[in-house]
């Protein structure tokens, strides 16, 4: 079995699954640059998403400085 994979700065690529024991593992190429040791996965109606929560991290405090500094930017503190 294998999956697609898509990224935004990549083109499409083609990573294999493998069984590892119970599990089920997903072997991305090196061309990736994989970094974080854990990613957060999470399943969508095509398949599913992978997140770095290190990133993730990043996005949500730049988002965070954003609130109050526009009038018309939403307000979900409440």
């Amino acid at each position: 079995m294998a999956v697609l994979v898509q990224c935004i700065y990549m083109s499409v690529i083609t990573a294999k699954v493998f069984k590892a024991g119970n599990s089920k593992a997903l072997r991305l190429p090196s061309s990736m640059g994989v970094r974080a040791r854990s990613y957060i996965v999470t399943p969508t109606p095509g398949g599913f998403l992978l997140t770095d929560p290190t990133i993730e991290a990043k996005r949500l405090k730049a988002l965070k400085a954003l609130r109050g500094s526009c009038p018309d930017f939403p307000d979900t503190s409440k």
